[in-house]
């Protein structure tokens, strides 16, 4: 598992470091999970991912935004195909500035932003559900998938 972010001492290298990750990965034969950005998800099957349209995020935090999204853009599709990987995007609403209740679910979507059924945000704790399921399911290989409420 990976959840780094692409800011302080990584933003440069972020990618990079990533890369490597998944090189590592594929000679151990075993699978790569990564916590990956909300901004990388699409609002309908087949639009553009939310990274395309930036104008209304703080330009500060666009290389950041950017950077992860390339993840599952370029980086984990063009690794080889021996690399079994899995893109975890949480919902829009989450994170520390958004503190969330504990429900004990979770709703899991593809590349297409799962909508709250209640505008909340998850949880850390069901997103980490959510996760963990992921791993001991195996069900999704090579995909990005994401968890909300």
């Amino acid at each position: 598992m990976a959840a780094l972010a692409p800011r302080g001492p990584l933003a440069g290298a972020f990618r990079d470091v990533y890369r490597s990750i998944a090189r590592l990965a594929d000679a151990a034969g075993v699978p790569l999970f990564v916590v990956g950005g909300y901004s990388s998800l699409r609002p309908a099957p087949g639009a553009d991912r939310f990274v395309s349209d930036l104008s209304h995020i703080p330009a500060n935090l666009h290389d950041e935004i950017r950077a992860g999204a390339a993840l599952i853009i370029e980086d984990l599709p063009a690794t080889p195909p021996t690399l079994d990987w899995v893109f975890v995007s949480p919902a829009l609403r989450f994170g520390a500035r958004m503190p969330a209740e504990r429900l004990g679910r979770y709703r899991l979507g593809d590349d297409v932003a799962v909508q709250p059924e209640d505008g909340g945000a998850i949880s850390a704790a069901d997103y980490a559900l959510g996760f963990v399921d992921l791993i001991e399911k195996d069900d999704h290989h090579r995909a990005q998938v994401n968890l909300g409420h």
